[in-house]
């Protein structure tokens, strides 16, 4: 079921070309439920959305529904990261102990934030043995394993996705950088000043419950070809996935994966990104911050996801490897962050757009391919925007 769009935007070609090939999508299964908002030169360009709020929920979803999106969460944490960095409160070549002498044992004494916000820690690892959702939700505890790791290689030496701890290393920089819970930082810094902070959350609130979607939990690298041991397998359990629907951790601040969005909130972001650091009037950084955010860390293939990723500080950066394109496209400008199972948020300075894709169905294709890859390509064709 589709909900009226405003009137503006329900009759541009490209918002009727995205809502048509999303409703496509979802009667042929292949979405659940589904968001999508872009912008182009700062002004919102389509809005649309389709689908249910869950397996078992027939409820429409709508664009003010808040799905969890995974590591989509990682963009909105480096931008938190960036303005910390711009007001002198970080800086990417320091070692993080500098921040955070706790984190020092180990051989972790030289890892700079730069290399650690691009996963070059060697700390993807979860704990071992049957997964507690308490690994989820301690903060204090994710802190703690952090300061006590043992990395798994020299760190700064190779990269492996920290799919998950990513939340206790980003948030204890910042924590150990500024005094501040990096869930404050998000919501004083970014949420707030935009006026998304209903839309918005790392860790939700009380009351939210009938905006809630439900994912439908598909598991990475299920049926693949992999040993038990896998990288993979170690920052990302298998057991892991069934648990983030559940309210204990949709409550949790996990800044590395339990984000709760709309694609609204997260385009009217990165629109501001797309443009001179600001919109609608509001500030976030000075244009001179946003090519930080460009600049390439790493390229090399990484040892969780077991593909080459370009990484900048905290995001993904669009572009090529072996001819597939990146989540964020082909353009090298692009940079932002996917999310687990299909969601992603992103945006392209160069070409002043932002895209978010928000959905329920957790879906792992082969890159360049699935039904986000098909929307985020339809509205690049529409907007001459390749």
């Amino acid at each position: 079921m589709t909900t009226a769009q405003p009137h503006s935007l329900a009759d541009t070609a490209v918002n009727q070309a995205v809502q048509a090939l999303i409703d496509r999508q979802v009667s042929e299964g292949r979405q659940l439920g589904v968001q999508v908002c872009v912008y182009r030169d700062g002004k919102p360009v389509v809005d649309a959305w389709s689908g249910a709020l869950g397996p078992g929920d027939s409820r429409p979803i709508a664009p003010e529904s808040l799905v969890l999106s995974f590591s989509v969460t990682k963009g909105v944490t480096a931008l938190a990261v960036h303005i910390l960095a711009e007001r002198g409160l970080i800086d990417y070549a320091a070692p993080v102990s500098r921040y955070w002498p706790a984190f020092s044992g180990h051989g972790k004494e030289r890892l700079t934030v730069a290399q650690a916000l691009t996963h070059q820690g060697g700390l993807h690892a979860m704990p071992s043995g049957p997964f507690d959702p308490a690994w989820l939700t301690d903060w204090d505890a994710g802190i703690k394993r952090m300061e006590d790791g043992i990395p798994a290689y020299e760190p700064g030496t190779s990269t492996g996705y920290h799919a998950v701890t990513h939340a206790w290393i980003a948030g204890g920089i910042v924590q150990g950088a500024t005094g501040r819970h990096i869930k404050d930082v998000i919501r004083e810094e970014i949420a707030e000043p935009l006026g998304v902070a209903d839309s918005m959350f790392v860790g939700i609130p009380d009351g939210l419950d009938d905006r809630l979607a439900t994912l439908q939990i598909a598991v990475l690298g299920e049926g693949a070809p992999l040993p038990e041991d896998a990288d993979m397998f170690k920052a990302m359990p298998k057991d892991m996935w069934q648990y983030f629907n559940r309210m204990d951790v949709r409550k949790a601040c996990l800044p590395s994966g339990n984000g709760h969005f709309t694609a609204r909130a997260l385009a009217k972001m990165y629109a501001a990104l797309a443009g001179d650091g600001s919109i609608d009037g509001i500030r976030l950084v000075k244009p001179d911050r946003i090519p930080h955010m460009q600049r390439l860390v790493t390229e090399e293939v990484d040892r969780v996801l077991l593909s080459p990723q370009r990484k900048s500080v905290g995001f993904f950066l669009g572009g090529e490897t072996n001819g597939v394109a990146s989540a964020m496209g082909r353009r090298t400008t692009a940079f932002g962050h996917p999310g687990a199972g299909g969601s992603n948020a992103f945006c392209d300075p160069e070409v002043g757009l932002s895209m978010a894709v928000i959905a329920n169905k957790m879906q792992f294709t082969l890159p360049g391919e699935g039904t986000t890859e098909e929307i985020c390509n339809l509205v690049r064709s529409e907007l001459k925007a390749g």
